[in-house]
């Protein structure tokens, strides 16, 4: 340039590039003139020269405010190129090549797998290097073919040619698109995520149809899918909503099946359960060493030496109709609860179940002879005795240690001691005498003793804690509630109360054979599955057998064990086909041949109705003599006691399901004895 002084040539070079190279904003033949209507040059050319002239390398200057003009241009829809060309020069990195209208939409390998959001930003084309026409970026910003793209599938990167499974169908990837081995099953569809107006799909199911979704704005997903307004069953089939099947304790129920929930029944409807709400009756068990589960469901231990109330409706009151006393009899050996002693104070008469018979005694004096059987009736049901009240109150015993009581609703909330208030909130199950509610077993049960000479329980001693030796035992022998044998109750009845009951009965493993403990706890838990509609035969010949064919006359085969069985057969009490009872229970259960149709439950035979026994405190065979409390000589006829004398006549009569007694004073007495 001739230029002597460094300072002067710094200032005159730049000008002289500004002037020279900026011009070409204005040229109306140059690359630049096809935009001049649409975007004035002038203020870009005035700019060009001004940060030109300022700019440490004018040449990297001008190119900003040229690619600025050509950027506004784009804008307005006018695409201006090759205006780099003997100025702006640009070259690229290896594999890439220099373009004029670069956009980020769609260049990469994963906008060939799912919707490529960039798309969604209103963007115009730039000057700029990318890959070659027909290839991609891949997830390591290398330019490859489509072929060799990796993939992307729910955020995860995939290698090109793999296989994988999405909902048990196997897809293999090829050019980056999903190819199915074999049509999505079940009905279902494929979503491919590329399409710009793919929307997010949610695969319900039949559990979850009614759950809201709360993301719908998250990216697409490709896979099977259910057609909209469809939903999947557990068997992955596509069916409408209305065909769903109905779920209980983990199963399933058709369309109009009908299941019981206690006393209500239940009806599959459109996928819903419709049910009726009738009030149920309440059940309180007691069995083992003191294992006590209440009516309203809580479960805890208590074995104290003493005579406690475990239910009455005096609850602090003066007044009250009834009591049930239990008393723990302890066996020689290590003082195990080997059975239980129950009193039902009832009216003017206590009613006791021990030692596997059922008497009872009056605790008043009257001067008119009073045939106290008509307050309750005692049927023989499987294992169990079951006296039913006429107050609603019903027990079932085992003649062991376990005894469960079964009350009727209009005893909601009326009832008191170790078997709750029975009000359905079982944190106040723990009501003591006082109306209290104690902080733990030790002083709830204390405070229902019915004698103050006992001393309180201040420790407990359960037999795990007397054979500790045996614990490994009892934990393997009742794993059989929480193994599969009980898989299907699981989900209706939690095994872990029971579980943990049977380890401590399970510990009296030094008196196996003589002590049913182990064996009324599992019968516990399985009685609880039936209660809920779930059967178990657990019972083995090596494992708590039942032998019913010792009913069985030589020759016959009328009596069979029934895990959850009832009474169908005619009996000598009721003289008609099946005495029903609310309770499923286990035990032996005869089909009477016809030439003997009538149960007798005193003594288990099958017989004609002029065979059926009698009971009053004891069994009275069929023709058998008695003289009753009142004094009266009483005949034992087709199961019913006919006394003559002067007392007053008593005649059952039958209302609806339940039989009343009133007095005829112009007949001879005729009366159901104790146990009728």
């Amino acid at each position: 340039w001739g230029c002597s002084e460094g300072q002067r040539c710094i200032k005159f070079l730049p000008e002289r590039y500004a002037e020279k190279h900026c011009g070409i904003l204005l040229d109306s033949s140059g690359p630049f003139a096809s935009c001049h209507p649409i975007v004035n040059p002038k203020l870009y050319h005035e700019e060009c020269k001004k940060y030109t002239c300022t700019c440490d390398n004018s040449e990297d200057c001008l190119c900003t405010i040229l690619g600025n003009y050509v950027k506004a241009c784009a804008e307005k829809e006018t695409y201006i190129v090759e205006w780099r060309t003997g100025r702006c020069d640009h070259s690229c990195p290896s594999g890439l090549v220099f373009k004029y209208n670069v956009k980020a939409c769609n260049s990469s390998c994963r906008s060939l797998s799912e919707r490529d959001r960039s798309c969604d930003v209103e963007d115009v084309p730039v000057d700029g290097c990318t890959c070659p026409d027909g290839m991609y970026h891949n997830n390591e910003e290398n330019c490859v073919p489509k072929s060799q793209c990796d993939c992307y599938l729910n955020d995860e990167v995939i290698q090109p040619g793999k296989l994988i499974h999405i909902d048990d169908n196997k897809w293999p990837l090829i050019n980056n698109f999903l190819h199915p081995a074999e049509n999505c099953s079940g009905g279902t569809e494929f979503v491919d995520c590329r399409d710009p107006k793919a929307q997010r799909r949610v695969d319900s199911t039949c559990s979850t149809r009614n759950i809201p979704s709360f993301d719908e704005n998250l990216p697409c997903k490709r896979g099977c899918y259910c057609p909209i307004g469809m939903v999947r069953n557990s068997k992955g089939n596509c069916i409408f909503p209305e065909d769903c099947p109905c779920s209980f304790g983990g199963q399933e129920y058709d369309q109009g099946s009908v299941t019981s929930v206690g006393c209500n029944k239940c009806t599959c409807i459109k996928g819903s359960w419709s049910c009726t709400h009738n009030e149920c009756q309440t059940t309180c068990h007691i069995y083992g060493e003191g294992h006590v589960r209440t009516f309203d469901g809580k479960s805890y231990s208590f074995d104290g030496l003493c005579q406690y109330s475990f239910l009455e409706d005096y609850c602090g009151r003066e007044n009250g109709t009834f009591r049930l006393l239990t008393e723990s009899v302890p066996c020689c050996e290590n003082g195990l609860t080997c059975s239980r002693k129950i009193i039902v104070a009832f009216q003017d008469q206590n009613v006791v179940l021990h030692d596997g018979k059922v008497t009872a005694a009056k605790t008043t004096e009257s001067k008119e002879c009073e045939i106290n059987g008509n307050t309750y009736s005692v049927h023989t049901v499987g294992l169990y005795l079951i006296l039913k009240f006429l107050n609603g109150i019903t027990i079932i015993w085992d003649k062991n240690t376990r005894v469960s009581v079964i009350l009727d609703p209009h005893w909601n909330g009326k009832v008191c001691g170790l078997c709750g208030n029975n009000n359905g909130d079982l944190k106040d199950d723990f009501t003591t005498r006082y109306s209290s509610v104690a902080a733990g077993a030790l002083e709830f049960g204390n405070s229902w003793k019915t004698s103050q000479e006992c001393s309180d329980t201040v420790a407990q001693a359960f037999p795990c804690d007397s054979n500790p030796y045996c614990k490994a035992w009892a934990v393997r022998k009742c794993e059989i509630i929480r193994d599969s044998t009980f898989r299907d109750c699981h989900s209706k009845v939690d095994p872990n109360a029971y579980y943990d009951a049977c380890i401590e009965e399970a510990c009296a493993c030094d008196m196996e054979g003589k002590y049913l403990g182990f064996c009324t706890a599992v019968a516990m838990y399985a009685e609880a599955c039936s209660a809920v509609g779930v059967c178990v035969r657990w019972r083995k010949p090596e494992l708590c057998p039942v032998y019913c064919d010792y009913y069985n006359a030589p020759g016959e085969c009328s009596w069979h064990y029934e895990p959850c069985g009832t009474v169908t057969a005619k009996t000598c009490k009721d003289q008609v086909i099946g005495q029903k009872f609310s309770a499923l229970l286990e035990g032996c259960y005869a089909k009477c041949p016809d030439s003997a149709p009538y149960l007798d439950e005193n003594t288990m035979k099958c017989v004609s109705l002029s065979e059926c026994s009698c009971f009053y405190n004891d069994i009275i065979p069929a023709g058998g003599v008695i003289q009753d409390n009142c004094g009266r000589t009483c005949y034992c006829i087709a199961g019913e006691l006919e006394c003559s004398g002067e007392s007053l006549h008593f005649i059952l009569i039958e209302l609806g399901k339940t039989r009343y007694g009133v007095w005829d004073p112009f007949r001879s007495s005729t009366a159901k004895g104790v146990g009728t």
